[in-house]
């Protein structure tokens, strides 16, 4: 690992190069900060072009300042000292150094601005993420030793653990992160801090909490952070539920591992050996879209198919789930989500089932979202009725036909209506 940034804050420092000139020229300095410096020391190749960018402006002289070069210009982070902007394409989001806390009952920072880069790095979550580059002269600033702790794949807070935890709780889970995703090892410090500060989590929204987990469940390995929730005890602050039941986390995580790393599949993955109710009640805690929680709801529902020779593989049985599958999933996902977790065991039952499903897409394209081959009006007509709940009740009888016998032509759809009219007002 190289002591001095490369290539990629090379080419940050060109794009930033007239807006440092103007910052320079009004009196004020600016800095490049965040990942990007962490990962170039690193040789990481990051797919972003945005920048993160410190300096001791205040928001309005910002907003003053990039005007003449941004496109477009953001203030909704403004009483945060944020101002974002669009520059060529590049996304630009420059705040005024701070020196942010949080009380002891808040979940939200108290704001105060500063005018010393190294102030602003000291309320960072790491000494690894405290480090940043003076677009004045190009000089790597770090006061805390992070490009060394880089070096030594070590984890440490800029302060001592318990002020940095104590001032955004939320540090502790990204802790789990950073130790997933970098391979560093949390001096024993930090560890100690986490067992004795865990409980602060209470003060920190669900919402920031699901993110975080959820940026790490994203990782193409997250066992070490689970490894490390799992030995602070932080895991029954962030996953209280899932705690409670005393599961395996190393099988939990080795779960997630498995299926692809989208969040569907690792939040099922994740919930998965749960009892359903526990499944559900962690999910709206954790309060995730409605879409994703429907989501992974039907993704952990196949949790008994874990079972070799589980499967449903009639024609009857998969157009009932390919039915019930919500938007955005089909059976297909989920019969493969379960084949990942399989993991060697036998297969068959699912490779028949996926094999069945293919032989009735070709035949049946509204397997996803079944259409009733006769309208309301045309219902109403052939039983002579008028609208209301018969009609309903008419299209449910012709959608369990379809399951079991497949698609009706139209004359076929009116012989089922009667004769279901027949029973039904016998």
């Amino acid at each position: 690992m190289s002591s001095v940034p490369g290539s990629a804050v090379a080419i940050a420092r060109a794009a930033v190069a007239p807006l440092a000139a103007t910052f320079s020229g009004a009196g004020y300095r600016l800095y490049l900060v965040g990942g990007l410096i962490r990962d170039d020391l690193l040789g990481r190749v990051r797919d972003d072009v945005d920048y993160d960018l410190t300096t001791d402006a205040r928001p309005e002289t910002i907003k003053t300042l990039v005007d003449p070069f941004a496109d477009a210009v953001w203030t909704a982070g403004e009483r945060f000292g944020t101002i974002a902007c669009r520059i060529d394409g590049a996304v630009y989001e420059i705040t005024t150094h701070r020196a942010d806390a949080y009380d002891e009952s808040s979940r939200k920072p108290i704001v105060e601005f500063g005018d010393n880069v190294h102030d602003d790095l000291a309320r960072r979550d790491f000494t690894v993420n405290a480090m940043a580059i003076d677009l004045a002269d190009g000089a790597l600033v770090d006061p805390f030793g992070g490009g060394a702790d880089l070096e030594a794949g070590r984890l440490r807070t800029p302060l001592d653990p318990e002020i940095s935890f104590s001032d955004d709780p939320l540090r502790m889970l990204r802790a789990a992160r950073f130790i997933a995703t970098l391979g560093l090892a949390p001096e024993p410090a930090l560890v100690a801090a986490v067992g004795t500060m865990r409980e602060r989590m209470a003060i920190v929204s669900v919402e920031r909490v699901r993110d975080e987990l959820q940026k790490m469940l994203l990782l193409p390995d997250p066992r070490p952070g689970f490894l490390f929730l799992s030995s602070t005890g932080l895991l029954a602050d962030v996953l209280p539920a899932i705690a409670a039941q005393g599961l395996d986390s190393d099988r939990v995580a080795a779960l997630t591992v498995a299926v692809t790393p989208e969040p569907t599949d690792r939040w099922a993955a994740l919930l998965l050996d749960a009892p359903a109710p526990d499944r559900e009640g962690e999910l709206r805690r954790l309060k995730p879209s409605g879409e994703l929680a429907r989501s992974v709801a039907w993704l952990t529902d196949a949790a008994s198919w874990l079972e070799v020779g589980t499967v449903p593989t009639s024609p009857e049985a998969l157009r009932r789930l390919a039915a019930a599958a919500p938007d955005g999933l089909t059976l297909e996902a989920r019969l493969s989500f379960v084949m990942a977790l399989r993991a060697g065991a036998d297969t068959a039952d699912l490779e028949t089932a996926m094999a069945e499903i293919g032989r009735l897409r070709q035949t049946e394209p509204d397997l996803d979202k079944p259409v009733a081959p006769l309208s309301g009006i045309e219902v109403a007509a052939v039983l002579e009725i008028e609208f209301g709940p018969l009609i309903g009740q008419a299209h449910a009888a012709l959608l369990e036909h379809r399951f079991v016998h497949g698609p009706l032509q139209r004359d076929e759809a009116i012989d089922v209506v009667r004769r279901w009219w027949a029973e039904t007002s016998a």
